[in-house]
């Protein structure tokens, strides 16, 4: 038996978002970036506020929060001396097939390397995307309640903080190289030595050009599909799949006014619609399944998901 998805269910999920918190917590994570970047550049000579930049990764570009939202952001710093001392990890495996060769051919006996005395000497270690991270958590700390808690991971920090941020929030950060002429964020795997490029292309652009056919319609539209998307599988879907979805909609299934028949027009279409037509809205040439954003992070299942999802209501 489907279930019954109402007119009221809809309007009320639109209504239940707070646009103001989410404007004071972006102003408020903006203040302290920019309070701690300037702090470390007094600090350290390869960091300069002009370099670093702060950009909003997921739901929160669109206001489409829901109750199981978090709060991401990437940080930039543009330095190739940081991106180049930052790759410094040596191949483990590449370097431990030489040494095996060179024993295998030498003998074990033979090949025994000879101590050497050693000598205590005091070095400066290159700055590093990983100094970066600890100087930004240590002068963060300073603008945070005694309340708020630091959770520091390989690529990001997590802060809570209820008295910082309010109730239910969670604020991730994640520490990246940014290449400001292709505007692409670059993420280091210290596991693998080597970075994974990320670029949001003409996502933005493409939001602006559907702000002007739609207006707030369209934030609207995506703020629904995460709301029942995060209420039946427990988790918020990949948000580059949601927006590239409504993006390919035509601009005569938004109804000014009447929330309730957009979505009934969108759903539709989405469910009818051949996924290899739908365009990114990172960008337009390639389709949902060969976007890196969606590939990337494993979530291109989450199309086949919401289809179910959208089949099994009632309109």
């Amino acid at each position: 038996m489907k279930n019954q998805l109402t007119r009221d269910l809809i309007v009320g999920l639109d209504e239940s978002f707070n646009e103001e918190f989410l404007d004071n917590i972006n102003e408020y994570v903006y203040t302290l970036v920019s309070n701690v970047i300037h702090d470390i550049s007094l600090l350290s000579p390869f960091v300069r506020a002009d370099k670093c930049f702060l950009q909003p990764a997921n739901e929160i570009c669109t206001n489409a929060l829901t109750q199981l939202s978090q709060y991401d952001y990437f940080i930039g710093i543009d330095n190739p001396q940081i991106e180049l001392n930052s790759k410094t990890r040596k191949n483990f495996w590449k370097y431990a097939w030489r040494e095996f060769r060179a024993a295998w051919r030498l003998g074990r006996k033979k090949y025994k390397k000879q101590k050497q005395e050693t000598r205590t000497v005091e070095s400066i270690e290159k700055y590093k995307l990983s100094d970066f991270k600890h100087d930004f958590i240590n002068n963060l700390a300073n603008y945070l309640s005694t309340t708020s808690v630091i959770y520091e991971h390989m690529q990001h920090i997590s802060v809570i903080g209820k008295e910082d941020f309010g109730s239910g929030v969670k604020i991730n950060i994640y520490f990246t190289i940014y290449d400001e002429k292709n505007e692409t964020f670059k993420f280091y795997n210290e596991i693998k030595n080597k970075y994974k490029n990320y670029s949001f292309g003409d996502r933005f652009s493409n939001m602006d050009i559907k702000y002007e056919e739609c207006g707030d319609m369209f934030n609207s539209m995506v703020r629904m599909f995460n709301s029942l998307f995060s209420k039946s599988y427990n988790r918020i879907p990949n948000q580059i799949l949601i927006e590239s979805l409504i993006f390919n909609c035509p601009k005569v299934l938004f109804i000014e006014g009447d929330l309730y028949q957009t979505f009934l027009n969108i759903a539709n279409y989405i469910i009818l619609a051949n996924p290899k037509s739908l365009a990114s809205i990172c960008d337009i040439s390639k389709n949902i399944f060969e976007e890196p954003m969606i590939i990337d992070a494993g979530q291109q299942v989450d199309f086949p998901k919401l289809i179910s999802l959208l089949e099994a209501f009632k309109y």
